[in-house]
């Protein structure tokens, strides 16, 4: 039938004898022409490359381009129209020997557009390739090799093929790739995918400078868009030279551009590129866990980043947390069995008061409601060293301010953070503050089988007492004067609780030339050198100020417990007060005698002291006070510390005062200071 009609519309007649009109003559032609033209291209490709020949002509140049096995599991078809194009199900791109699975890349179905001009001409010229349901692994074998890294397959001499089909091979001149449903994951070293995401569609349109991409990708219940230029395929199946790409990523409130070049062939794997990355929300971050997605908002990165042999490098680079600017470099080695992260990072300001409040979403409730009975100064609430970071650190930092949460603003601060196996360490640790200087150190040793050892020493030199009262505790207290504080400490375990038990080492504290404002002393109870101040000021005196000479507090710590034998002192021009008796970090409570005493040469009488003595004693956050009766004889101050089963007791100190007009801070700092106690029990009689 269809012949009949054809025939009758090139004779020029309808079926019934009159002409046929010269416009549908013409389009049956054309009609005819094109189906002609189709049947050509159809058998010129059938009798110049059938498909199975086609298959193992593609298998052998994948093979011969990249050197790995290549499969077509589903078989080839030809489709001739919309367009001319080689279609191939179940395509298989094998991975290197060493590589953990046997296939790279699998293609549940690609369709290779091709030219009909070079059909013609006897060649196979690729000009698009659609791709759906792709299952790519990257990977790396820790040794410097990658398994997108290619090598050319040397043809054995009896392989050889003449030019003139040679001259037939893909030409990889691609104009467009579409794909769509690719799933990529990456393994390091034979490990466990890092991450795995999907990329729902990608459409990469070539161009004078290469080619335009733009894709959408999730990660997880994330979706992100990327857009940009990266440079042809060629440069990647060639490796002779690095790829290059400009790219925008865009996705939950964040926003990243990428500029830069992927090494090719030898240089496989190295990438070198300016980045810099701009975060509104934490919604980014939350594939990262909990603790990422904490992170205080914006954030913003700006860095070169280098990536060559396992080495990263991140130089120069800025990261703005909070609006806390830190600039430096970061150097990450990861070729060695333990990595290595060196940094030098430095900061005209940081403020963690701000960055805490903005992770925590700047609220206080938390110290509403009732308040509670205080609780002890040292808990048992396990501390987050459990163990040494699994990295080397070699980390400097500087700032010129620095402001922490419940403490005095620091200035000029510059520490060295390191790691190694078992141990992390504080060093050059020094910064100002309240107008002094405060050097030290801080070493944690982690040993198996061990409780977490820490040795902490540090000296502060002449810090503000008036700055350190308004800072802690609100001002109005005291004015002028200066204070040291310098500590030797070796402790171990878990939980501050553990610490204290087991402090050993030296404590002490001297104040000189401040003025107490009146009331105050009387103001403030249950606390020890509030305590001792409020007995310097004679009876029916306590509102007017109190000029204090000297403070000092000398704490020889053995084993968590401190044996005060006067080495706790304060004095004014008139009176002096010393105390003596036992501060237990064991239990967490204190037993102290203090005892007032008039100067000499002054003219003070005794009996316009406020008291004889006073006794605290009590849980150290809650201690109790009780004073003592005129007149009443003491011997001379002894204190010792008896070990005995079920606990600790304590020898009750006597009456001390200043002897040989020495002066009574002179005489607790000058004590000879006790050596930190050996690890281990208590010998016999210690």
């Amino acid at each position: 039938m269809i012949a009949i009609v054809t025939r009758r519309l090139f004779s020029g007649k309808r079926t019934d004898g009159t002409p046929t009109p010269r416009w549908l003559r013409i389009g049956a032609i054309v009609l005819a022409a094109i189906g002609l033209l189709i049947g050509a291209i159809y058998v010129a490709i059938v009798v110049a490359f059938p498909p199975a020949r086609l298959a193992v002509l593609l298998a052998d140049k994948v093979k011969a381009a990249t050197g790995r096995e290549f499969r077509i599991d589903g078989g080839l078809s030809i489709r001739v129209l919309p367009s001319i194009a080689i279609q191939a199900r179940d395509v298989v791109l094998g991975n290197p020997a060493w590589g953990s699975r046997a296939d790279m890349v699998t293609v549940r179905r690609a369709a290779i557009e091709v030219s009909p001009r070079a059909l013609l001409e006897g060649e196979l010229r690729i000009l698009r390739i659609d791709i759906e349901g792709v299952d790519a692994l990257l990977e790396s074998d820790g040794a410097g090799r990658y398994n997108w890294q290619f090598t050319a397959a040397k043809p054995r001499e009896a392989d050889a093929k003449p030019a003139a089909e040679d001259a037939r091979a893909p030409r990889f001149e691609l104009e467009r790739v579409v794909a769509s449903e690719v799933l990529v994951a990456y393994r390091d070293a034979g490990k466990a995918p890092l991450q795995t995401l999907t990329i729902e569609t990608l459409d990469l349109r070539s161009n004078d400078k290469g080619n335009e991409v733009a894709l959408a990708l999730a990660v997880g219940k994330q979706r992100w868009k990327v857009d940009g230029q990266v440079g042809s395929g060629a440069i990647l199946l060639e490796g002779k030279g690095d790829w290059p790409f400009d790219l925008r990523l865009v996705g939950d409130g964040a926003t990243a551009l990428a500029k830069g070049a992927i090494g090719t062939g030898e240089r496989a794997g190295s990438v070198v590129a300016d980045v810099s990355a701009e975060l509104a929300t934490t919604a980014a971050l939350a594939p990262f866990g909990a603790a990422a997605a904490r992170v205080p908002m914006p954030l913003a990165v700006r860095t070169r980043v280098q990536y060559a042999g396992r080495d990263l490098r991140a130089d120069p680079l800025q990261v703005s947390i909070a609006g806390q600017v830190v600039d430096g470099w970061v150097a990450l080695k990861t070729a060695q069995p333990r990595p290595r992260l060196d940094a030098a990072l430095a900061s005209k300001s940081i403020d963690l008061t701000k960055l805490a409040s903005a992770s925590t979403g700047n609220t206080t409730e938390h110290l509403k409601g009732a308040a509670k009975a205080p609780a002890p100064p040292f808990a048992g609430t396990p501390l987050p060293f459990a163990a040494v970071p699994a990295v080397d650190l070699n980390v400097e930092l500087k700032t010129e301010s620095l402001r922490l949460p419940d403490t005095p603003p620091l200035s000029s601060l510059r520490v060295r953070l390191s790691s190694t196996s078992g141990r992390v360490a504080l060093d050059d640790l020094e910064f100002g503050v309240a107008g002094g200087r405060v050097r030290g150190r801080a070493n944690l040793a982690l040993a198996a089988g061990a409780p977490p050892r820490i040795d902490v020493s540090f000296d502060a030199k002449s810090a503000s007492v008036e700055a350190l009262d308004v800072a802690l505790a609100g001002g109005g207290h005291f004015h002028g004067g200066r204070v040291n504080l310098s500590a030797n400490l070796a402790m171990a375990g878990t939980t501050p609780k553990d610490l204290a038990a087991s402090a050993n080492g030296n404590v002490l504290l001297a104040a000189s030339d401040t003025t107490l404002a009146g009331g105050t002393a009387a103001a403030l109870d249950r606390n020890v050198l509030m305590t001792m101040l409020r007995l310097l000021i004679p009876k029916g005196s306590t509102d007017r100020a109190l000029a204090v000479q000297c403070m000092v507090v000398r704490l020889p710590l053995r084993r968590g417990i401190a044996a005060v034998d006067r080495s706790i002192a304060a004095e004014t021009r008139e009176v002096a007060v010393v105390a003596s008796g036992v501060i237990n970090l064991v239990e967490q409570t204190l037993r102290l005698e203090l005892r007032p005493s008039v100067k000499k040469g002054l003219g003070l009488n005794p009996a316009n002291l406020a008291t004889d003595f006073m006794e605290i004693s009590g849980p150290l956050q809650n201690p109790q006070m009780g004073f003592g009766a005129k007149g009443a004889v003491r011997g001379a101050a002894k204190v010792g510390v008896g070990v005995a089963t079920g606990g600790l007791s304590l020898l009750v100190p006597s009456v001390v005062g200043a002897k040989n007009d020495l002066s009574a801070c002179a005489q607790a700092a000058a004590q000879a200071p006790v050596q930190p106690a050996p690890r281990g029990k208590a010998k016999p009689g210690e």
